[in-house]
Parts: C-alpha cells; sequence; structure tokens
C-alpha cells in the first residue's frame, strides 16, 4: 500500500473543520502526482469504499481513467452510477470517460463490447453513449 496515497485518501474523507475545500484539493493533487499504476488497485478500492461522497469518487476517477484506461471502465461505470443515483450531473467524470476513449479508441471499444457482451452488465447505455467518442 502507497502510504501517500493512502494519507491524501484520509484528507479527503475526512469531516474535520481543518481539511476545508482547499486542504481537499491539495491532497487530491499531492494524490495525483505520487500516483502510478502500481496504486491503482488501492485506488480502486478508494473508489468503491462506502466512505466516498459523490466529490471524492468523482476526483478518483481522473487518475483511475489516466493510469488505466479503459481496463477499469466497469469499475468506473459502477461508481458514477452511484453519483447519478445521488443526483449528480457527473461533468468532470464524463469527460474522464471521453479522455479514455479518445486516447485508446481501439482498446475502448474493445473493452465496452466485452462489458456489453454481458447480459447482466448494467451500465449499457452509458457504454454505447462512450462507443461514439471512440471513432
Amino acid at each position: 500500500m502507497n502510504n501517500a496515497i493512502a494519507s491524501e485518501l484520509e484528507i479527503l474523507w475526512s469531516d474535520f473543520p481543518e481539511n476545508d475545500v482547499d486542504r481537499k484539493l491539495e491532497a487530491f493533487d499531492r494524490l495525483k502526482t505520487a500516483a502510478t499504476k502500481e496504486d491503482l488497485p488501492q485506488l480502486l478500492e478508494a473508489l468503491g469504499s462506502d466512505r466516498n461522497d459523490f466529490w471524492v469518487r468523482e476526483l478518483l476517477s481522473e487518475p483511475i481513467s489516466g493510469l488505466g484506461g479503459p481496463v477499469y471502465l466497469a469499475e468506473l461505470f459502477d461508481a458514477l452510477q452511484k453519483n447519478h443515483a445521488e443526483g449528480h450531473d457527473n461533468d468532470s467524470f464524463n469527460h474522464f470517460l471521453t479522455e479514455i476513449a479518445w486516447a485508446e479508441p481501439e482498446a475502448c471499444k474493445e473493452k465496452l463490447h466485452e462489458l456489453m457482451a454481458d447480459e447482466s452488465f448494467a451500465h449499457r447505455k452509458k457504454a454505447e453513449w462512450l462507443l461514439g467518442f471512440c471513432e
């Protein structure tokens, strides 16, 4: 476990007054700078944590999208759906998904088709939407 990532996550998850929005954004900037592909399991675990709110899920979508690309679309779609269920627009989150499609269109298409081939895949509409950015 990357202790630097864990420390920054604790700040993002905290409700303490000293960890205001500016301090949380600084922690997130440090997290993004420190995170590597080796940290993806830790970031994915954090993305699925019950300690998250919509904002932290949206923040974490950036390094996960950038480092993991299409490999983690299923987990990203799950987090996106949680945000949507909580009434959030996911503008930044959607942007990071489109960046995956633009950066790796063929790999993204392949992963989306793989996901949609599973009848139990719950994010078909969002996957079809993202396919439009893979051209």
